[in-house]
């Protein structure tokens, strides 16, 4: 009998810990507004279909899009896999260091994907954003 409370002891202990240290981990956007000098969309579909902005409201308009965006989601490629269409992002310093994220569209649903990050849900109208840059 005391091997037996004994092991169920155990094993609360281990379920307990277990779960109480499994937190997920929560990933967020690591772009800063104040390092970004210009901000480039690509939109891969040809060559050389890149637009670029350094006005200060362009700026602004594309960087509210991936301001405080969480998630719980671990990106794990290099980028999106399947999507119906993709933007390639580039938050530019005056350095001529770069910061990348996509934008994109997989079904009805649209995404921020900065690899080996995170994977953030966005909303239509937040994609259209992009959309309106890059037309």
């Amino acid at each position: 009998m005391r091997k037996f409370i004994l092991y169920v002891l155990i094993c609360g202990f281990i379920v307990i810990g277990t779960t109480a240290c499994s937190k997920d981990k929560e990933y967020t956007l690591n772009i800063k507004l104040e390092e970004i000098s210009s901000i480039t969309i690509d939109t891969l579909a040809q060559e050389d279909n890149i637009k670029e902005f350094s006005d200060k409201n362009s700026i602004n308009e594309i960087y509210n899009i991936f301001s405080e965006k969480t998630t719980n989601v671990e990106s794990v490629n290099d980028n999106p896999s399947s999507p119906d269409i993709l933007y390639l992002i580039k938050f530019n310093n005056s350095n001529d260091e770069s910061k990348s994220a996509y934008v994109y569209k997989k079904g009805n649903k649209y995404y921020i994907e900065q690899p080996y990050n995170g994977i953030y849900k966005i909303t239509e109208e937040e994609y259209k954003t992009i959309e309106k840059f890059v037309k």
